[in-house]
C-alpha cells in the first residue's frame, strides 16, 4: 500500500471501498515529502471518481 497508508477502522466499509477504488486505479500511499505536490487524496467515497478523473498524472499514481 505504501509507507503512509493508515488503515480505516475495520467496520468502516465506505472508507475501505474508497481505498480499494484508489488502489485499483493505480494510486499508492507514499511517504510525505516524496512524489511531488499532488492533490490530496479524497476524504469521502463520493469524491473518489472526480478525484481519479482530475488526476491522471498524480505523483502517487503508478498507472492509469
Amino acid at each position: 500500500m505504501g509507507r503512509s497508508f493508515k488503515a480505516p477502522k475495520m467496520g468502516d466499509l465506505k472508507q475501505w471501498e474508497k481505498v480499494q477504488r484508489l488502489w485499483d486505479s493505480g494510486f499508492r500511499f507514499g511517504s510525505l515529502g516524496q512524489g511531488g505536490d499532488g492533490e490530496r487524496f479524497p476524504d469521502k467515497l463520493g469524491e473518489v471518481d472526480d478525484f481519479i478523473r482530475r488526476n491522471p498524472d498524480h505523483p502517487w499514481r503508478v498507472r492509469g
